[in-house]
C-alpha cells in the first residue's frame, strides 16, 4: 500500500501511476512497472495512446536512485518497493516467462 511506503517511494509509485494514467487512462496498468523499466533500459517507447518520453525516464531514474529502490503492483500489497537487486531477478523471470508484457498486447488495468 502507498501508505507504507516511504515519501520518496511514494514519489516514485505516483509518477509510475501518473504515466499509467496519462498513457491508458488507469491508475496502474499491468505490467506498468516492467514496460517503465525496459523505457529506461532501452529509452524511449510508446505505450498505449501515449509515450514513455525521455524526460520520464530521466526523472524515473533519479527518484528510483533517490529511494534504493523500484515499485511493482502486488495484487495483495497493492504498491510495494523493492530493491534493485529483488527487481532485476523479478523483471528477468517475468520478461522470460511473459514476453508479451512488454508489448501491452492482453494487458487489462487495475
Amino acid at each position: 500500500m502507498i501508505d507504507k511506503l516511504t515519501p520518496k517511494q511514494q514519489q516514485l509509485a505516483n509518477l509510475m501511476s501518473d504515466i499509467s494514467e496519462e498513457c491508458y487512462y488507469a491508475g496502474w496498468m499491468t505490467g506498468l512497472e516492467y514496460n517503465l523499466w525496459d523505457a529506461i533500459v532501452n529509452g524511449e517507447k510508446k505505450y498505449g495512446h501515449g509515450q514513455i518520453t525521455q524526460d520520464y525516464i530521466v526523472q524515473l531514474i533519479q527518484i528510483s536512485k533517490d529511494c534504493n529502490s523500484w515499485i511493482y503492483f502486488d495484487n495483495e500489497t497493492e504498491e510495494t518497493a523493492v530493491d534493485f537487486d529483488k527487481w532485476h531477478n523479478m523483471f528477468q523471470r517475468v520478461i522470460t516467462s511473459n514476453p508479451k508484457i512488454l508489448e501491452n498486447s492482453n494487458n487489462t488495468h487495475r
